[in-house]
């Protein structure tokens, strides 16, 4: 939430951009850190047992250009929420977190105690100060698709195109158009490079674990049943030549040399040339279905969270939350996908050979 423009009641100064401000954890009334720490307390102490509520002094509201019909937008406004809480003040638009002190979980600015651990996020004495970090807002702008304007109100898959971003929040300007295009055109089918190059691992780090795990699954399936006997026997024979190049201390040049013949005979064989075009088809559907599969999860996970009827403040949180990207998964995928092969590899070897 934004207090610019607002004044402490304290010194009954302005509020500007750069003051540190903290608010108070039981009715959200804001005050500047040094003036708050000066007067050991909340100045409106005397109220709270009345249930008194901070509220700015103008409020905001939301402009609705859709007649007739309540978009996700609008269950969920940016201007003055609904309060659900008396501990969090009204008009937060969820788009600021402060970290806890003791679990270091992340929690909504406007929480007094941490929703993980309870601990207070505010005024805590033995515990240092985390400054609430700014979260980057998408509801508000727009995109732009081969000259269209795609506002933040429209709607894809049901909800609006600002959820959907915050939701994505990772090179939006190149999934939302292709989003908002499937959607008004029903088709399933789109180009995604970093899905063909990098699949399966791309499905890990779009969070779409269920379509990766398969595909991975796919991948080491195809491998297994291309290595036949034969196929076997001239990897060991490669292996073995790379082995006692390392050994015999070569130079990479003449190591190579050494293994060409061995490649060779390892890439003519028919195995691995069905092992070869299986794994580029495989690339293929990736790249054709990962734009579809990342839309039709981004807005099930969407409307699944507005469904559980957080506050606002709750449900911008989780967006930023469940949303994202997660790089560790990607290469957690990439490594279970090396030690699948060699353990599939040793296994194999064992059996067959």
């Amino acid at each position: 939430m934004r207090y610019t423009g607002e004044t402490c009641p304290v010194c009954h100064a302005v509020f500007t951009e750069d003051d540190d401000i903290v608010v108070c954890p039981d009715c959200g009334t804001p005050h500047h850190r040094k003036c708050y720490l000066k007067n050991k307390d909340c100045a409106n102490t005397a109220l709270h047992t009345s249930g008194f509520t901070w509220t700015p002094s103008a409020e905001k509201t939301v402009p609705n250009d859709t007649a007739g019909m309540q978009t996700p937008a609008e269950a969920y406004p940016k201007g003055p929420a609904v309060q659900t809480n008396t501990h969090v003040p009204a008009q937060h638009d969820g788009h600021r977190i402060v970290f806890c002190p003791q679990c270091g979980a992340q929690n909504a600015a406007e929480e007094p105690v941490c929703t993980e651990c309870g601990a207070r996020l505010y005024n805590t004495q033995n515990q240092p100060f985390s400054p609430p970090i700014q979260l980057p807002d998408m509801t508000a702008r727009p995109f732009y698709a081969r000259g269209t304007v795609i506002s933040p109100t429209d709607i894809i898959d049901g909800n609006t195109v600002g959820d959907t971003a915050e939701y994505v929040r990772t090179s939006t300007e190149r999934y939302i158009p292709k989003f908002y295009k499937l959607d008004k055109s029903g088709k399933k089918l789109s180009w995604n490079w970093a899905a063909f190059f990098f699949s399966p691992f791309w499905f890990f780090y779009r969070k779409l674990y269920a379509a990766g795990g398969i595909l991975l699954a796919l991948m080491l399936v195809v491998t297994g049943a291309t290595m036949t006997p034969r196929y076997l026997q001239a990897f060991s024979a490669y292996a073995e030549i790379v082995m006692q190049s390392a050994e015999e201390g070569q130079t990479y040049t003449e190591s190579f040399a050494a293994a060409a013949p061995a490649v060779q005979a390892l890439a003519e064989l028919p195995e691995t040339q069905i092992q070869r075009y299986a794994v580029f088809l495989l690339h293929l559907f990736s790249a054709l279905a990962a734009n579809y599969l990342y839309k039709r999860k981004t807005g099930k996970d969407i409307a699944a969270l507005r469904a559980q009827h957080p506050s606002p403040q709750e449900y911008r949180f989780l967006l930023f939350r469940r949303g994202g990207t997660s790089l560790a998964m990607g290469a957690a995928s990439a490594m279970i996908y090396v030690l699948g092969m060699q353990v599939l590899l040793n296994l194999l070897m064992r059996f067959l050979l």
